[in-house]
């Protein structure tokens, strides 16, 4: 990514259908604090006007969704009940890959239900054929006093199935609902809703193309266990 891009996290696939997130772990020492990015001229940097309150320490498991320079864009989800996520840039110096280890396929790994801050919920259960049944409910808006007391919160869900191969699994619903896998040689916008999930160290790793619910709604995000 460009040097003077924001930080916002996941990207959606509807903005880059080829992304690869990545895991990497806050190496011991400093606190690492995340830092604008280029929404403010002139960051991501160290100067001060770049800093930011929100910090990971040493041990903490954080998604990589991009890197620009000396940083990293990534995202640190806390453990339930909130589950709530961090997004900006980390400086690299302050990471470092985890230990290798094979892509993570085991049902009992996945199954579950995971949370991304409290608009953003998804469950998966396995099918006794092997395949996994993925249901999830997100809005956009429960925050905001205003749009709740109007109904002017924008809701959306997701039912498909897929199964897990090297620590992902994606899936697409037509306009008519019919489950298909996700041809990504067509644009984000042919389809209803895409889904694509990755399996990595302590989280659930969701990417949608904004086409899963109403306005403003999605599924992206980086999630924990929660139950």
């Amino acid at each position: 990514m460009a040097d003077d891009q924001p930080c916002y996290g996941m990207p959606a696939l509807s903005v880059d259908a080829g992304v690869v997130p990545t895991l990497a772990i806050v190496k011991p020492g400093d606190r690492a604090h995340f830092v604008k990015g280029g929404e403010q001229a002139g960051c991501p940097s160290a100067s001060a006007a770049c800093a930011t309150r929100a910090f990971v320490i040493g041990g903490d498991a954080v998604v990589v969704s991009a890197t620009a320079g000396g940083y990293a864009c990534a995202t640190f989800t806390g453990p339930g009940p909130k589950a709530a996520s961090t997004s900006g840039f980390l400086p690299r110096e302050q990471l470092a890959a985890p230990p290798p280890e094979p892509p993570v396929n085991a049902s009992a790994a996945w199954a579950g239900t995971w949370q991304s801050g409290d608009e953003q919920t998804i469950t998966i259960r396995r099918k006794p054929d092997g395949r996994f049944v993925i249901e999830g409910d997100a809005t956009w808006g429960g925050h905001d006093p205003e749009r709740v007391k109007r109904g002017g919160v924008n809701a959306g869900n997701l039912s498909g199935e897929g199964s897990i191969v090297d620590g992902i699994t994606a899936f697409a619903i037509d306009g008519d609902g019919a489950i298909k896998p996700i041809d990504l040689k067509l644009p984000a916008d042919s389809d209803a809703c895409r889904v694509k999930l990755w399996r990595l160290g302590p989280y659930l790793v969701a990417a949608d193309n904004l086409g899963c619910g109403g306005m403003n709604v999605t599924f992206t995000g980086v999630y924990r266990k929660t139950g």
